[in-house]
């Protein structure tokens, strides 16, 4: 049997089954919510969820199962949190209700006007045949009607059906108390529309270069003479000889180009100023166009990929001091978790002995004309689930473990207009949510729970289905925009893609090594991933692990990369231990930070190292390193119980409250990970703990790596991060320099 033969997935309202709009409800629960294949054994259709509830449709018993089953609950013993059979999934639910008013409102019905008429978008509840739809439409328009509003629009299809209208404000209200309605909105406009960057003449652009470092970018040739590009790209001599001319170079090596150091070319155009470029870039030869698809790139036939790669990057880290290299390429198969390739290793190997960083794609997925994926699955019917499953694995070499690999994520929900009318054409993933395609991980490694790929995202695009389940993989309104081939003509070009996410971060990495020269690879990726914030398709996900496999850290922040401020402060530690010991670094906690009760205070541990690697071997990487943190407790106290831990089996040092098991994730999900973060957010401290908590970081060997002369000390980078946005007269920086001073006086002999 196939995998997905074996897959079940739950019934959603977007099957085709058709969903009885007069019975849809809501569980709401602050606790988390039920599993859904609990709630399916209840005979209830699972349809969704958000932040605060899951939305259900009673099934085909007419909800007598789940009756039955809580009555069953209410005969248990009547106590604080209840005991009866089901309790762990029914003393999670606060209530259970309609689906109503509030519920149908989507995107920018808050921010609607207080007078006047609106247009509004409104989706129907899925029907069983095209009957049924018809009269939902129908019932729906002449509601608009009576209220005194205009149907401007309709798309009738038993999965999808729509209606576009024009009405009174003030009758909305109303307008949404009508059962067959699944959601409203205001119309989604584009991030970018095409009609602000298609004609967009040259000699009207206005250039402003800002500091920053700079990326080597292996891709294929790009246009240097373009107006965006001119002044910041440089072009490498290939590093191996073909024997031959390479091709006319195509699109992709100037997109990745332009996405390296423009990456808010949209924003800026969109806003009609000037256009910003930061840092530069090198770029160097390793692609050109397909023979028999000019749109595709590949590796020249007559060298080896991983060859070529290699010696690109040697030359531009010998020759031009780069530091920071961006791959916005793969093979295009996903990968084994058993096995990784001998790219991703070189990779590693690379960054680990030139001490530098590599950014590298996720990949993406084919999606069939007709939105079949390699799966089998649906990519709109069955969004994001088919993310999780196997097909969508990391492509080589974004499976490398000292690499960063960036996924991608969706910036626009918005088709761009077209001849016919846009409303049966819909966007697969919502703004900040997953890009249908990018591929997901976990990497590789044994443990099932881990957590160790993607490292971040960034914005790569959306697809586009219309309303007979067709895909436009390049729609105009939903993609990334970049610098296009030709210097004269159409300067621009809208992308889809992880090739185009990873270049926004490699410029990051870029602007944190100029910022600070001495940072080793280690150190900027550690600042990459403490300034990372969580998308919002990110936050809708409870699960830590499935958060991760799909947004990794989450989107990079130039600033909180490079600069601390009042209401945020990081300190870093940048060096190595031994190899099979634990090492202990205080950290200043403020009483200005810990006293005040504060919902948006939080401490971030971010770490990375760099082992050996061995493809050879089940677990590829040399070694594995943790944190855990501590309070309560004294510097000496700490020495003395490490001195008796085993090496071989480190434990952690208390079991009470002194040990800090509130940090999420746990150190065990990040044990296969060379890039690790871990956050707290307490409302309350006790300064009674002391103004100095304990990081304790421990190195252990992997068996098959142990006792060697040639690996007696690693590498590795700490940075802890001290927010509070709620204290506006708050000045971290500040008060953890003074903290660290009086601590210093105090002591005599301190080790950090």
């Amino acid at each position: 049997m196939t995998q997905f033969e074996s897959f079940r997935p739950p019934t959603r309202a977007n099957d085709g089954d058709g969903i009885d709009a007069r019975f849809v409800f809501k569980i709401t629960s602050t606790a988390g919510f039920p599993d859904d294949h609990v709630l399916e054994l209840r005979e209830l259709q699972v349809l969704g969820n958000d932040d605060s509830s899951v939305y259900f449709v009673l099934a085909g018993d007419g909800g007598e199962a789940f009756a039955a089953a809580l009555q069953t609950y209410s005969e248990g013993e009547d106590v604080d949190g209840g005991h009866g059979e089901l309790k762990s999934l029914y003393n999670k639910i606060d209530a259970v209700g309609l689906y109503g008013p509030a519920d149908r409102m989507g995107p920018g019905m808050e921010e609607l006007p207080d007078s006047g008429n609106v247009v509004i978008d409104l989706t129907i509840w899925p029907s069983k045949d095209l009957k049924e739809a018809k009269e939902r439409v129908a019932l729906t328009s002449r509601t608009i009607v009576e209220l005194g509003g205009e149907v401007l629009d309709t798309s009738v299809l038993p999965r999808f059906s729509a209606l576009r209208c024009r009405v009174d404000v003030e009758q909305v209200p109303t307008l949404l108390n009508l059962y067959v309605i699944e959601k409203a909105r205001t119309p989604p406009v584009p991030y970018i529309d095409p009609s602000d960057w298609r004609a967009v003449d040259a000699g009207t652009l206005t250039i402003e270069r800002l500091p920053g470092g700079t990326v080597g970018v292996l891709d294929d040739l790009p246009a240097i003479r373009h107006p965006v590009l001119l002044g910041g790209l440089s072009i490498a001599e290939p590093a191996m000889d073909l024997g031959r001319p390479w091709r006319e170079p195509g699109h992709h090596g100037s997109m990745v180009a332009g996405a390296t150091i423009a990456p808010a070319l949209a924003r800026d155009l969109r806003d009609g100023s000037t256009i910003h470029v930061r840092g530069t870039a090198i770029a160097i030869r390793v692609l050109e166009p397909s023979a028999f698809n000019g749109d595709q790139t590949e590796f020249p036939p007559e060298v080896l990929p991983a060859h070529l790669i290699v010696q690109s990057i040697r030359k531009l880290h010998s020759e031009h001091g780069v530091r920071v290299f961006n791959l916005s390429f793969g093979y295009d198969y996903d990968y084994s978790p058993s096995h990784v390739g001998d790219l991703s290793e070189m990779i590693d190997e690379l960054a680990r002995e030139l001490d530098i960083v590599i950014v590298v794609a996720a990949g993406n997925v084919q999606i069939g004309l007709d939105g079949t994926l390699p799966g089998g699955h649906h990519v709109m019917n069955d969004y994001p689930i088919y993310a999780d499953r196997r097909e969508h694995g990391l492509a080589q070499p974004a499976n490398a473990a000292i690499a960063v690999t960036v996924g991608g994520i969706s910036e626009s929900d918005a088709p761009a207009e077209t001849m016919v009318s846009r409303l049966g054409r819909r966007a697969v993933a919502a703004i900040g949510h997953l890009s249908p395609f990018s591929r997901t991980g976990p990497g590789h490694g044994r443990l099932a729970n881990r957590m160790n790929k993607p490292d971040f995202v960034a914005a790569a695009g959306n697809v586009v289905v219309d309303d007979v389940g067709m895909v436009d993989l390049r729609d105009q309104g939903t993609g990334t925009l970049t610098t296009a081939l030709s210097p004269t003509g159409q300067l621009f070009r809208m992308s889809h893609g992880t090739s185009f996410a990873a270049p926004s971060v490699a410029g990051v990495a870029a602007t944190v090594v100029a910022s600070y020269p001495e940072a080793s690879g280690n150190l900027v990726r550690a600042l990459l991933a403490s300034s990372a914030t969580a998308p919002a398709g990110a936050r809708q996900v409870d699960d830590y692990r499935v958060r991760h496999n799909r947004y990794g850290f989450g989107s990079v922040s130039l600033f909180e990369a490079t600069q601390s401020y009042a209401q945020r402060v990081s300190m870093t530690f940048d060096g190595e231990m031994a190899v099979d010991t634990s090492v202990i670094h205080p950290v200043p906690v403020p009483e200005e930070f810990a006293l005040p009760r504060s919902a948006s205070r939080s401490i971030r541990i971010a770490l990375a190292f760099d082992p050996p690697v061995r493809r050879t071997r089940l677990d590829y990487t040399a070694a594995t390193m943790v944190t855990d943190a501590y309070r309560a407790v004294s510097l000496e106290q700490l020495q003395e119980l490490l001195v008796e831990q085993d090496s071989d089996e480190p434990q952690p040092l208390f079991s009470d409250r002194r040990r800090i098991r509130a940090f999420v994730p746990p150190h065990t999900a990040h044990r296969e990970s060379t890039l690790q973060v871990k956050d707290w957010s307490p409302k309350k401290l006790d300064i009674g703990d002391g103004d100095t908590y304990f990081v304790v970081v421990t190195h252990k060997s992997r068996t098959w790596f142990r006792d060697r002369d040639d690996y007696q000390t690693q590498r590795y980078s700490l940075v802890v991060t001290l927010v509070d946005e709620e204290q506006i007269t708050l000045d971290l920086p500040l008060s953890v320099l003074e903290t660290v001073s009086v601590r210093a006086r105090a002591r005599t002999r301190t080790r950090v």
